[in-house]
């Protein structure tokens, strides 16, 4: 623990001190941030208590051509950092409460090189990827903390390259208009499973791969709607029956729409295979209100449901069919670079067990961004 707070310190001092250096060219961009989190589970669910947890995020994105190196280039590094104890071991939720639960770790998150041609309408990229910062993701979801607004569990269980750990990828892009298609190959086994600490990028026998695609059509921040599909070819073991399977795939439709100045609405459906995957359906959806009591503030609420599939539930008839989370939170804005969001979370049947009570929790949120 003691390290991995002095690399919080290092990390945070040194992109500070990069990011406010007058000789930084401009082609070095800096984003960075801490998000410090607490979540009290008020009633129902494991327990009753509170968990607090950090996030780092140092980032810096480097633009060749600007940099004088070459043209259409761009180098992303990401040094991800986390601490704490997840909120969901209160609460009991399947879909996790809390989208910055993770091990306890500094490690780099991404880093990966991407090459623009013919004016950005075809990107390649090549490295250390997060598939859901362009898969299955939607802007005004990113307001939620609940992890299942992120990237439905549908497909989050099947272990794909996304927070907090990801695997090598070769990613294209492909944009007409308004038209877009994403293709990507990950390596099926992001990380060492057997070691969460530090960055460990492996390709072994038996990996396979995480196949991705996803098709949409989008207009700015009017609207979006995509459909996408996974398929993987991991050898490992079937949560179902517990059988040997090389595998695995799933799909998903979500889509987002302005509907006026300051009001947007966002849904999504994903289903995977019931044969081989503990959930076969997931929806969610929301509502978003921007600029409610002050300017740059918001408001939603969102609902998302976990479904079990039918050979699941016959291997483990205990369990009720699904678990449903809504949550209401509010963002607003205190000084320059700090913000604070507030998230009530109700949960009926926490991860579809008999045994626990409804849950309810309350979460706190603060960023500061330098």
């Amino acid at each position: 623990m003691r390290n991995l707070f002095i690399g919080f310190v290092l990390c945070g001092c040194v992109s500070f001190a990069l990011a406010n250096d007058a000789s930084v060219p401009q082609a070095y961009e800096w984003a960075n941030a801490l998000t410090l989190e607490t979540v009290d589970n008020l009633q129902g669910g494991i327990a009753q208590g509170t968990k607090s947890l950090a996030n780092l995020d140092v980032i810096l994105t480097v633009d060749t051509e600007a940099a004088g190196w070459w043209n259409s280039g761009t180098w992303h590094m990401y040094v991800l950092g986390n601490y704490g104890k997840n909120p969901s071991d209160m609460s009991g939720d399947l879909q996790t409460l809390s989208n910055i639960a993770t091990d306890n770790a500094l490690k780099v998150y991404e880093f990966w090189y991407q090459q623009h041609f013919l004016n950005d309408s075809i990107k390649l990229l090549i490295g250390l990827h997060d598939y859901n910062s362009t898969f299955y993701s939607l802007d005004s979801a990113g307001l939620f903390s609940l992890a299942s607004f992120g990237i439905g569990p549908d497909t989050s269980q099947a272990t794909p390259s996304i927070f907090s750990t990801t695997s090598a990828a070769i990613h294209l892009t492909l944009q007409q208009d308004k038209f877009y298609l994403l293709l990507a190959a990950y390596d099926g086994v992001p990380g060492d499973p057997n070691n969460s600490h530090g960055t460990h990028v492996q390709f072994n026998k038996g990996d396979g791969l995480f196949n991705a695609a996803e098709f949409g059509v989008t207009e700015g921040k009017q609207y979006k709607f995509a459909v996408g599909g996974w398929q993987k070819t991991t050898q490992e073991t079937s949560v179902v029956d517990g059988q040997p399977i090389n595998h695995n795939q799933g799909y998903y439709i979500i889509g987002e729409k302005n509907i006026s100045e300051d009001l947007l609405m966002f849904f999504q459906y994903g289903r995977a295979d019931d044969a081989k995957n503990q959930l076969d359906e997931y929806w969610g959806g929301g509502i978003r209100l921007n600029n409610y009591w002050q300017e740059e503030d918001a408001l939603g609420l969102g609902c998302a449901k976990a479904h079990n599939g039918a050979p699941f539930l016959r291997e483990n008839p205990i369990l009720e069919p699904s678990e449903t989370i809504w949550e209401l939170t509010y963002f607003a804005p205190l000084i320059d670079h700090i913000n604070a969001q507030a998230s009530l979370y109700y949960v009926e049947n926490p991860g579809m067990r008999p045994d626990l009570d409804n849950a309810l929790a309350l979460g706190l949120r603060l960023y500061i961004d330098f």
